[in-house]
């Protein structure tokens, strides 16, 4: 199984909210991310966190874009705010907003309510 399958396998169904989209996800123990980091004190990397948004803002940019095509440019104004254990509830927001042909995916993720993580993804569309 791949990674982003173990992703999938881990998180509830995008939902349209006020502001964006959300997501839970809760990670068990025997997540492949998890391993080697940290032997004996397992913390979500950083790159996974990631991928929770780009996973989601693509999902939801092709609900509200349907007939484009938008790829990952750039990770930006990444801050790492706490660790993320296994079995932590980690809640997931997405908002996106549009600049000239860029899409920008604006996410936070949190447990119970303290802020875990912040970064913004910049999409364009392929082909442009």
């Amino acid at each position: 199984m791949d990674l982003s399958t173990h992703i999938s396998n881990s998180g509830g169904s995008l939902e349209k909210t006020a502001t964006g989209y959300s997501r839970s996800y809760i990670f068990k123990e025997s997540f492949p991310g998890f391993d080697g980091h940290f032997p004996g004190n397992p913390i979500l990397p950083g790159v996974i966190q990631t991928m929770l948004g780009q996973i989601s803002a693509l999902e939801a940019l092709a609900i509200e874009y349907p007939a484009e095509n938008p790829v990952l440019q750039s990770v930006t104004r990444c801050k790492f705010l706490r660790p993320v254990k296994p079995m932590e509830k980690l809640e997931l927001n997405v908002s996106l907003k549009t600049k000239a042909l860029n899409h920008i995916a604006i996410c936070s993720l949190s447990v119970a309510g303290e802020p875990a993580a912040t970064y913004q993804l910049i999409f364009i569309t392929k082909g442009m």
